[in-house]
């Protein structure tokens, strides 16, 4: 743990988690981040308590104070539940009394708001409902309403609303928020589930002088797959069996319809789908990659770029908020129009025919990594760029 200075106070911060599985804490949805930010938090000489309805009593960091409660009889993953979790998590925040209450989700600021729950609240958002009504959305309407609802209370009500990106500042100083109190800080990326592993081709049996391209994520629309698909259709002569492997990893509504293109192309033998890989073993698979393909239309932010440049994977992704404010073109990977499946392929073909040009900027991408992404550098930017002043204003 850090020795704080003398003159310096440690901070109390409470983190709500609504978890996407509340069987496994700190492991899918935000809650990683949740409790990679709480964790960090306490190797700086803080004290930070998570408040949650968890279906366990394992936890991630024993350093950490957990506030757990019982699941509503009425459900997890759905509306009214929700707001029985937060207003019982909100209850216990106000006899806590912490300094700040630090939030990864919009529904959850804008409760405690709305209940008065007296602590600053702070809100690390990956997205905006209103950028993803722009760019299409598949919310049911009373969800979409509620998403509206807490968008706008929780960009006037909040003490800071970090953005992960340039353009969801932007979007969340449109929604209500101010300049000075809408911050961009990315994530940070946990160096001890995310780093280089030396001898990844050997552990998965990858040649040395074969060409690996990996996506990491959902399989839906606004990803781009099918753009990758085309541009890999188009220069098809050159993706020979062995030579070059595309694999995309995770699921979504298009997984089916993604295969059915890969076979009627016959690109089966170069590009393969796979289920999603144990958080474990990404790192393997993201050091034995040449780079990250990442396609996307839109997208708030993708975590994946910052899990991939820590382990020196060059990112080739096309030109939309959160890429382009890491990715330098031609410096630290690749960057193309969204959407245009020529460029893409051009890029492809030039990967296949000279794959040492990316493996030449693998250097740069760790180091820009590791000057800015990691998990310590950030939470000290979150302590002293957010937390810090806003204890101050109230003291």
């Amino acid at each position: 743990m850090k020795q704080l200075h003398a003159a310096e106070k440690p901070l109390r911060v409470a983190f709500v988690d609504y978890v996407l599985e509340p069987e496994k804490p700190g492991r899918s949805g935000l809650s990683d981040i949740v409790w990679d930010m709480a964790g960090e938090l306490a190797n700086q000489g803080h004290e930070a308590h998570v408040i949650a309805s968890y279906h366990t009593t394992s936890y991630p960091d024993p350093r950490v104070v957990v506030h757990n409660f019982p699941t509503p009889p009425i459900g997890y993953r759905n509306i009214l539940g929700h707001l029985w979790i937060l207003r019982r998590a909100a209850r216990i925040a106000t006899e806590l009394r912490p300094d700040i209450i630090h939030a990864p989700e919009y529904v959850s600021t804008a409760v405690f708001a709305a209940l008065g729950v007296p602590a600053p609240l702070v809100l690390t958002v990956p997205g905006n409902v209103f950028h993803r009504i722009q760019h299409g959305h598949s919310y049911e309407w009373h969800y979409l309403e509620v998403l509206k609802w807490a968008a706008r209370i929780s960009a006037r009500r909040c003490a800071r609303v970090i953005s992960v990106s340039q353009e969801m500042k932007r979007w969340w100083e449109r929604t209500g928020s101010s300049p000075e109190r809408t911050p961009w800080i990315p994530y940070g990326v946990n160096q001890h589930r995310f780093r280089q592993v030396p001898d990844a081709r050997e552990r998965l049996g990858i040649a040395q002088n074969s060409v690996l391209l990996l996506y990491v994520g959902r399989f839906a629309k606004e990803k781009g797959l099918f753009d990758l698909l085309e541009a890999c259709s188009s220069i098809k002569n050159l993706l020979k069996p062995g030579g070059v492997q595309i694999v995309l990893v995770g699921k979504g509504p298009q997984a089916d319809e993604m295969q059915r293109r890969i076979d009627a192309e016959n690109l089966n033998q170069v590009v393969q789908i796979r289920p999603w890989i144990a958080q474990d073993e990404l790192s393997t698979w993201y050091s034995a990659a040449d780079a990250l393909l990442l396609p996307s239309h839109s997208e708030a932010f993708s975590r994946t770029i910052l899990e991939a440049m820590i382990c020196g994977t060059l990112v080739i992704g096309s030109r939309i908020t959160g890429t382009e404010d890491h990715i330098q073109d031609g410096v630290n990977g690749l960057l193309f129009p969204p959407g245009d499946t020529q460029a893409l392929a051009d890029i492809l073909a030039d990967v296949v025919r000279c794959p040492d040009r990316l493996r030449d900027m693998r250097m740069a991408s760790l180091a820009y990594a590791h000057e800015h992404l990691t998990l310590d550098h950030i939470m000290r930017r979150i302590i002293h760029e957010v937390y810090m002043p806003i204890v101050c204003s109230n003291a």
